[in-house]
């Protein structure tokens, strides 16, 4: 699989007091997936720890903060879920959108909202007020609520086809973590019961930019971490010391990315500043 990858639970609110708070949270995971250059970020289910936000409202939270700011009211209109989305911090990423005439043609994005058969999508773009069916081309493959960027040869009448996806910035997609990790190269799950992260450790994880692409790291979500999410015990996991455990959810290692933390209660957003900024060094 192309690119770095961030996986966390649609349980990742649930301590949120109310919808504003729960908005900000999943401004700062954002915010994480674009300082660290991720290319993708993963929402998958944890229905047992949700509580009043579930995942519909992360993935749509985080889908709209990956939209480029210019292309947000036309492909998201008014939405519930985005009610406070003004307190959403800027991710501050050089998004190539709008149009780049090149003859009598331009390019824009769109966001696909359903993934139909014989190759074609659905996707809501600034071309209109409805979605569209486009077909995707063979080497391409789309998920729902990714971007994916548009060719335009007409607007009156609408011609118009996909042509890839956007270079710049993250796309958010739901799904079952066994099925993110499967595509990845190395599958790291971060919590306090697996390996400390030491210097000598960190040498031998750093990479070059090149293999960095295979990489998956997974998040657990407020007073729910990832063994409690597989019903894995804690003594299993320091007793692995780092290694895979039974059942295995699928990580190729287990890593306690704070060994020295100060407070009981890491936030899911701080253990993600925390854990890549060492985990995306270089050699």
């Amino acid at each position: 699989m192309d690119g770095f990858t961030l996986c966390v639970p649609s349980s990742l609110v649930r301590e949120a007091e109310d919808k504003r708070e729960a908005t900000r949270k999943l401004g700062y995971v954002a915010r994480a997936a674009a300082v660290f250059r991720a290319s993708r970020l993963v929402v998958f289910p944890d229905r047992e720890g949700e509580r009043r936000w579930g995942g519909e409202f992360v993935r749509t939270v985080l889908r709209y903060a990956a939209t480029p700011p210019d292309l947000r009211k036309e492909l998201w209109g008014e939405r519930d879920e985005l009610e406070y989305a003004g307190v959403l911090p800027p991710l501050r990423v050089s998004w190539q959108t709008g149009s780049t005439p090149t003859g009598d043609e331009s390019s824009t994005q769109g966001l696909v909202t359903e993934v139909g058969p014989e190759g074609r999508v659905r996707v809501n773009s600034p071309l209109g007020e409805h979605p569209i069916s486009l077909l995707v081309p063979s080497d391409v493959e789309v998920e729902e609520g990714e971007r994916v960027t548009i060719r335009i040869s007409s607007r009156e009448p609408v011609r118009a086809r996909i042509t890839g996806k956007p270079e710049d910035g993250f796309q958010v997609v739901g799904a079952d973590l066994s099925e993110a990790l499967a595509q990845s190269e190395l599958a790291i799950a971060t919590s306090r019961h697996g390996e400390d992260l030491s210097v000598s450790r960190l040498g031998e994880l750093a990479t070059d930019a090149d293999e960095r692409d295979g990489l998956a790291v997974a998040f657990g979500a407020p007073e729910r971490g990832l063994p409690a999410m597989f019903g894995l015990s804690p003594d299993a996991i320091r007793a692995a010391d780092g290694g895979p455990v039974e059942p295995d959810p699928g990580f190729d290692l287990w890593l306690n990315t704070i060994p020295r933390q100060g407070s009981e209660v890491v936030r899911t957003e701080e253990a993600m500043f925390a854990s890549l900024s060492p985990l995306t060094l270089t050699e």
